[in-house]
């Protein structure tokens, strides 16, 4: 069974994401990780020592994004109504990019599907900051589905490297997989 990890904001761009990765494995059997993470907009010293304006506000942020997680998790399982496929929801107070990381060492993760957002810089504009900051530093393979894209079966997988992740046969299976596959 692969283990799939599907980060949200809840934006078209993500949500895009998710169904491109539910229509890939159609056929086969996987856990779907949805993940959220969140951070106060005041996350600072103010923050971190307990102001008491501020005190509850990490559980008020995890409450709305369990219920986020939960009704996306409930839509895609009417939506999709596959019995291959199971859902689990995490929600975490931190960086997306750390708790990608937590999650695909805790979760044993063979694969991140993720969408992207468009932002400024040079590698950004086609990615977007989180993107790029999880294909750089993700230890299994991640595959990136531009907004608004349909599904369509892969013809070509495009494998960057900078070779500063060492990535063992294993870990590439997923992608061997779906190249075989498709």
């Amino acid at each position: 069974m692969k283990r799939i990890l599907l980060p949200t904001d809840f934006s078209d761009n993500s949500k895009g994401a998710i169904s491109y990765a539910l229509q890939l494995f159609k056929e086969e059997e996987c856990t779907f990780y949805l993940l959220h993470t969140y951070m106060p907009p005041v996350y600072n010293t103010e923050y971190l020592v307990g102001s008491p304006g501020l005190i509850g506000l990490g559980d008020v942020m995890q409450e709305t994004s369990l219920t986020q997680l939960e009704k996306l998790k409930s839509e895609l399982e009417q939506e999709y109504d596959n019995l291959k496929h199971s859902f689990l929801v995490h929600t975490a107070f931190n960086t997306l990019l750390g708790e990608v990381e937590e999650c695909i060492e805790a979760e044993k993760i063979d694969l991140v599907v993720m969408g992207t957002k468009g932002a400024t810089g040079a590698q950004e504009i086609l990615f977007g900051t989180n993107t790029v900051h999880v294909i750089k530093r993700a230890q299994c393979p991640v595959i990136v589905v531009p907004p608004k894209f349909e599904y369509e079966n892969p013809l070509e997988i495009l494998f960057p490297t900078d070779y500063e992740i060492s990535y063992e046969e294993d870990k590439l299976a997923p992608l061997l997989h779906i190249a075989e596959e498709h």
